[in-house]
């Protein structure tokens, strides 16, 4: 278990090891609304379910809000309490040995491997100069053509109109694929890079522009890249989603090497 500075946490907010248990509760709800829409087919159904996690844990949907709103204030606290959910959803993961959870999960396993070094958590607020992030993957020995990219986060607040995010992969043969797309509401989203299966990548870049509504935070959780081997069944869909940019040249406007947090 993670070592608390818990005297640092005001008594009024959910105290870090219960609110590392309520998240991966929550968590373990929405995975099993995922799965079941059938039984979850509206919104009083799904917030019935929250509301029996906040009920076994004895707390108020008032008081998480303005639990995560406090921890979203003192993100290094957040991010323990991160570690720590993520932490007891893997030890819950090898208790029951459900494998489609560990899949769900895209832990390191296999031909699948999550690429994402950055924060899992981002807070985009008034404060912040710049709205557009950045990230940047140099090739490694683990590369294969044809690869897929899938970036994929859980957005609160997404109330704006224009957020956007994109991928591209730059190519030896100096062509550069991309795509785009809007992000529109909240939940899970993602975003699917599929590379050419007869040209060697070189690298893989994209960004992130998001705008928040003023006085809200817009959080992205759970922020994750997949990287997947050629998948034969959906490989036709590159055709429709991903452009080329003819001509490029080492000169072009580069992404920066990392996420502006």
């Amino acid at each position: 278990m993670i070592g608390w500075s818990c005297a640092k946490v005001p008594q009024d907010v959910i105290q870090p090891e219960e609110m590392a248990q309520l998240m991966a509760d929550v968590h373990t709800g929405e995975a099993v609304v995922d799965q079941q829409r059938g039984n979850f087919y509206n919104d009083s159904l799904r917030q019935l379910m929250k509301q029996s996690v906040y009920h076994k844990h004895g707390v108020t949907s008032e008081q998480v809000d303005s639990s995560f709103s406090w921890y979203g204030r003192n993100i290094t606290y957040y991010m323990d309490v991160y570690d720590r959910t993520i932490e007891i959803l893997e030890h819950r993961n090898i208790e029951t040995g459900n494998q489609l959870t560990a899949e769900a999960s895209l832990s390191i396993a296999g031909d699948s491997v999550d690429v994402w070094p950055y924060a899992r958590y981002l807070d985009v607020n008034d404060l912040f100069p710049t709205k557009i992030f950045t990230f940047n993957f140099p090739k490694d020995d683990n590369w294969e053509q044809g690869d897929v990219y899938t970036l994929r986060a859980k957005l609160f607040n997404n109330t704006e109109s224009g957020n956007t995010w994109g991928m591209a992969t730059e190519y030896s043969n100096g062509t550069v694929e991309y795509t785009t797309q809007n992000i529109e509401g909240d939940g899970w989203k993602e975003l699917n890079l599929i590379t050419d299966s007869t040209l060697k990548a070189d690298k893989v870049y994209g960004f992130m522009s998001l705008e928040n509504r003023a006085g809200t935070p817009l959080r992205l959780d759970s922020l994750m890249l997949v990287r997947k081997r050629k998948n034969h069944d959906i490989y036709y869909r590159r055709y429709s989603s991903v452009k080329n940019i003819k001509g490029y040249t080492k000169a072009a406007p580069a992404y920066n090497d990392s996420v502006d947090e």
